[in-house]
């Protein structure tokens, strides 16, 4: 029987090792940037994890601006997209992403004009 308690409390305690934390609310943030070059807004922190809700700039036309998640390669963008040269539609910021900690976040220039681009993130703690 003694045994048998052993076994249970070790398995118990054991399984705790392999569960997932928490998510804390932590703020809110609003990242921008009007420079015509490509900006590093910031960087998710140690024990953090950022969920971006939303995301647009305010420029018309046939103006897109990029955002990265390591510089380099496109992750997602906002603006307006050429149906066919017939008309612009504004692309729309409905999707959402979860960034983990040590993901930096790059907003592109918006083919070569200074616009105003934002980021709306969520900011959680990473509670063990």
């Amino acid at each position: 029987m003694k045994r048998l308690y052993i076994f249970i409390i070790t398995i118990f305690l054991s399984s705790g090792a392999y569960s997932q934390g928490n998510l804390q609310f932590n703020q809110v943030l609003l990242l921008s940037t009007n420079l015509n070059s490509n900006v590093l807004l910031g960087t998710v922190p140690a024990g953090k994890t950022w969920k971006i809700e939303g995301y647009g700039t305010n420029l018309t036309s046939y103006y897109n601006c990029d955002f990265s998640f390591n510089g380099v390669n496109p992750a997602f963008r906002a603006g307006s997209t050429d149906s066919y040269s017939a008309a612009y539609t504004y692309a729309s910021s409905t999707q959402q992403f979860w960034l983990p900690a040590g993901t930096p976040l790059h907003a592109f220039a918006c083919n070569g004009t200074a616009g105003y681009r934002w980021v709306s993130i969520i900011e959680f703690n990473i509670i063990p």
